[in-house]
């Protein structure tokens, strides 16, 4: 059975789906998914993702906001770590785990739910790939 179609791959593409809606939050979770003992400085973490700076600031405060990342600050400087939280820690140590193509099928989807499921039937289409129907 392939991971994806796995209950744990359902439950990975469910927290995807939910905290990496935008190409920039995807591109900071798998950051924190191959570096998930890392403490970074802001600048690291916008040096590894393929998105414009501004995204990519605005995807790691939001992930700070909803608990993802934690900052510290020692001595002025402000770096930004993975969460302690186990529940969370486990799907980025799972989405690590993603090859190149099983992490493009689960981007792909997330670029297709929020391209069109601001429409009715758009949101069937993105139930339907969610749900593996």
């Amino acid at each position: 059975m392939d991971l994806l179609d796995s209950p744990t791959g359902t439950d990975l593409c469910a927290f995807l789906k939910t905290n990496g809606g935008t190409r920039a939050k995807q591109e900071v979770l798998l950051f924190w998914a191959l570096h998930p003992n890392a403490r970074s400085s802001k600048l690291a973490v916008l040096s590894a993702a393929e998105c414009s700076r501004i995204d990519v600031e605005r995807a790691l405060m939001d992930m700070v906001n909803d608990e993802l990342v934690d900052t510290h600050c020692d001595n002025g400087l402000v770096t930004y770590s993975l969460t302690s939280n186990e529940d969370i820690r486990r799907m980025m140590a799972l989405f690590g785990t993603l090859d190149r193509s099983q992490r493009r099928i689960i981007f792909d989807h997330t670029r297709l739910v929020l391209s069109t499921c601001n429409l009715t039937s758009g949101r069937r289409l993105c139930d339907a790939l969610l749900s593996g129907t």
